[in-house]
């Protein structure tokens, strides 16, 4: 039985898809009443189109089609969290964007990059990541079960346990896991401070 769901590194072909996301993505906050920043959204997906990009941007491929592209931070969560926190080993979830038509797109990104995580040698103890969007946050909470942590000078901070779930590779298979040790977004992270 073959997995409906592969991840891989974006590629310069995967252009067109990662703007339709986008454009979908859109639409959908604009309905929610949510701010966009499109033009930081077009910055991050550009040098796809120009094929002058790293493996750091990845995608949740549902039968060949793009559903879900991320960027992680391995040095760290981001702004907002306490000096204790930064001490924990974690990996910051700087962005994740989900095809509003694949409900279940985020939670399944997040169950993978938990499981990939916590098979590092050296794997870190949390996802992280920060919102500014209320509402956003709570659904993140809700519906992919990351736990808010708190709200801090206009930020929600959330995070996710790192921890191998078996039964993931039934539903996505990834050649990243394979050779996640040489990349870098993947690779255990060498202390969670940020410069």
């Amino acid at each position: 039985m073959t997995a409906p769901y592969s991840v891989r590194a974006l590629a310069r072909t995967d252009y067109p898809e990662a703007g339709s996301l986008l454009s979908r993505r859109w639409a959908r906050e604009a309905e929610c009443g949510r701010p966009v920043d499109q033009e930081h959204d077009i910055a991050l997906i550009r040098p796809l189109r120009t094929g002058d990009h790293s493996d750091d941007l990845h995608g949740l491929f549902e039968d060949g089609s793009l559903v879900a592209m991320w960027e992680l931070d391995p040095s760290g969560p981001g702004p907002g969290w306490s000096t204790s926190e930064r001490g924990e080993s974690s990996v910051g979830l700087l962005l994740l964007y989900a095809d509003p038509v694949h409900r279940h797109a985020g939670r399944l990104v997040s169950l993978w990059l938990a499981d990939q995580l916590a098979r590092r040698p050296r794997p870190p103890q949390w996802l992280r990541c920060n919102v500014i969007d209320g509402r956003l946050a709570d659904h993140i909470a809700r519906a992919w079960g990351w736990e808010k942590v708190r709200y801090d000078h206009g930020r929600h901070l959330l995070q996710l346990p790192c921890d191998v779930k078996p039964a993931l590779s039934m539903l996505i298979t990834d050649p990243v896991s394979e050779r996640a040790s040489s990349c870098p977004s993947l690779a255990a992270p060498a202390g969670s401070e940020r410069p």
